[in-house]
């Protein structure tokens, strides 16, 4: 029969309410027992703990194991796998000193390996993600055992850790191998922690092979001092924190190299914000850390990603009153239940590399950052439901079926919810569903669709665009990378589209509206990744017309003048343009806005009048895209007013 086990130091709190009053009035006065320095003595294994175990592994791959099927995403799985030849080639130096998209030397080797093993097959590469799932689980379970001596919450704890729906981004993402290698560093350097803390060189090098595959477990000394005052009750005064403190600085020092590496890569992507107002950072973290709460207990509308909008202070009226609370609660009960204390500022302290005050990248919160701050809140609420169970008188079989009912209900949410990551479409398509106004996952769904549903696709580009183009109109405001990819997305899309029709003048529209959104993406990029080639694909389907090939070499010539700063060189080339086809919107706009350019106002407002004469709605059209402006019928008449003054 399964009975749930309390922690060693639990102890007092498992009996009853009356024995509790009565020892309360006959016990003497406490006597504070000196901090033991020896190791804590190993678990016996038993036959019992070699069932646990299995089971959690059987759990963690019937849950997972559908990923085999999964096919590699468009988002970043691209740059860390299938469109990376220095992946693909095994380049080993550059995996160990690389910085350009991040510094993982660990993770990029595991990808390296998969590729040699596995070669293209998406599915199997998430295998080995499953496969280092199941690790972290099991040493998860075996240092909690080691700490708390209580099996059958451990293992609970472990389960939760292992199915919880959040946790699925971590594990059915390619991309976020770096998330689950570092784990199974972690969790080692956790469990080597639990069998010896004051032997630091073992659990040191875990630590640094952890950073090594990410560095998001910089926060793991403090975790471990966490665990000093419980389970290990080492505790006691501010000598004791000292003492314990100076036992880690090999930890302290891991931290500080691995959070100067982690912003050495997150410089180089350009993925640091520094645009949000400290104000709305702050609020959004609030925020986040009060729907990571509130997505524990009910994991539903999950998205990749979830996108960053503007939150003000008073954004927070709700969550702030609501954190502050439960952090009041259970530091009032740290003297009775000091396993509520540690489990929340362990989820509190992991959460702060990623909690948004440093804002990184353009998504408000993940799924992905929960992998092991849900650990503490684990612990809190398993040794508070023993401990409430115990005040109450609940038998541990009914508190054992909860539990069962708990794993089995996490586990077809969490079973569920990998269905979405079968591919691109399917995985953008459930996010747009269940956030709004998400560019990302407008572009990413667009991109996924271009070429076999160009039709679906370009309302999905077009929708990225215009949510993005305001925010570009602040002072400073840079274009996120792939808002030019963007515009090469439609470009294709139109391509496609005009691959399956006979010559005519409507497939010659599509085929220049394609020239259009790629030359739009070289102006906002000169290295926008397949601008130019589809370009020249999109000239050479074309109806062979000399003339036409003037005139887009004179515009890609007045471009790149213009680009180099030769403004006088790029209006000449546009007035060539001109000249072939004067009764065209697209040279007279290029013509007025590189006069404008070169400071010969009067004669770019009248070349942007010229354009409006021959068609208005196109010349706003063309205007409001080349200008990357927020969609309005009266764009061009603004403009021409603002120039002429």
């Amino acid at each position: 029969m399964m009975t749930i086990d309390a922690p060693a130091t639990a102890g007092v709190f498992l009996m009853g309410r009356k024995a509790r009053q009565k020892l309360t009035r006959t016990a003497p006065a406490p006597v504070v027992a000196a901090v033991s320095e020896q190791a804590p003595a190993p678990v016996d294994w038993r036959a019992r703990d070699w069932t646990i175990a299995a089971l959690l592994i059987a759990l963690t791959f019937i849950v997972f194991g559908q990923v085999t099927s999964h096919a590699f995403l468009n988002f970043d799985d691209g740059q860390f796998v299938y469109e990376n030849q220095h992946v693909l080639n095994r380049d080993v130096s550059w995996a160990l000193t690389s910085t350009e998209i991040g510094w993982y030397p660990l993770t990029w080797l595991s990808h390296m390996l998969d590729v040699t093993i596995w070669g293209p097959r998406a599915g199997m590469h998430l295998l080995t993600s499953v496969f280092l799932h199941a690790i972290s689980t099991l040493l998860l379970f075996l240092a909690l055992r080691q700490l708390t001596r209580a099996p059958w919450p451990s293992a609970f704890i472990a389960a939760l850790f292992a199915i919880h729906p959040m946790h699925v981004e971590s594990v059915a993402w390619v991309s976020e191998r770096k998330d689950t290698l570092s784990t199974v560093f972690a969790m080692l350097a956790l469990w080597l922690y639990a069998r010896a803390p004051r032997r630091m060189l073992g659990v040191s090098i875990a630590m640094a092979l952890s950073l090594m595959a990410k560095q998001m477990y910089i926060t793991l000394p403090f975790v471990f001092l966490l665990l000093e005052a419980w389970p290990l009750n080492r505790l006691r005064t501010l000598d004791d924190l000292r003492q314990r403190a100076i036992e880690k600085w090999p930890l302290f020092v891991l931290t500080i190299a691995g959070a100067a590496a982690a912003v050495i890569g997150q410089r180089s992507l350009h993925a640091i914000q520094t645009s949000l107002p400290i104000g709305e950072r702050i609020a959004n973290a609030f925020n986040a850390y009060a729907t990571y709460v509130g997505k524990l207990f009910v994991p539903i509308d999950m998205a990749l990603p979830y996108p960053l909008v503007h939150t003000s202070l008073s954004a927070v009226i709700l969550p702030l009153p609501i954190l502050a609370a439960i952090t009041i609660a259970v530091y009032a009960a740290r003297r009775a239940a000091p396993y509520l204390l540690i489990g929340w500022l362990w989820f509190l302290g992991t959460l702060i590399p990623v909690i948004g005050i440093i804002a990184i990248g353009n998504a408000s919160m993940a799924d992905r950052y929960t992998y092991f701050a849900y650990i503490g809140l684990f612990i809190a609420l398993t040794f508070g439901a023993i401990d409430l169970a115990a005040r109450v008188r609940i038998p541990s079989q009914a508190l054992a079926a909860i539990a069962a009912i708990a794993v089995i209900g996490y586990a077809i949410v969490a079973s569920h919810q990998l269905r979405y990551w079968k591919d691109s479409e399917t995985l953008f398509a459930h996010s747009l569903d269940v956030t709004h106004d998400n560019s990302v996952a407008e572009y990413l769904l667009g991109q996924t669709l271009q070429a076999t549903k160009p039709d679906q696709a370009m309302p999905h580009l077009q929708r990225a665009i215009d949510l993005t183009l305001p925010a570009l109109q602040s002072p400073g405001a840079k274009a996120p990378d792939w808002f030019p990819q963007a515009y090469v997305a439609i470009g294709t899309a139109l391509v496609v589209k005009a691959r399956a029709m006979p010559d005519s003048p409507v497939r010659s529209a599509l085929l220049r509206g394609a020239i259009t959104n790629n030359r739009y993406a070289l102006s906002l990029d000169p290295k926008t990744p397949h601008a130019a080639n589809n370009i020249n694909v999109a000239t050479q389907m074309l109806p062979h017309n000399p003339r036409q090939d003037e005139y887009d070499t004179y515009l890609d010539e007045g471009t790149k003048f213009s680009q180099a700063g030769r403004y006088d060189d790029a209006v000449k080339q546009y007035r060539l343009a001109v000249e072939i086809f004067p009764q065209s919107v697209e040279p007279h706009i290029y013509l007025g806005l590189g006069l404008l350019q070169a400071n010969k106002r009067s004669e770019g407002v009248a070349e942007l009048r010229a354009a409006k004469a021959i068609s208005p709605a196109d010349a706003n059209d063309f205007l409001t895209n080349a200008l990357h402006m927020p969609v309005n019928p009266r764009n061009l008449d603004a403009f021409i007013a603002q120039a002429a003054q």
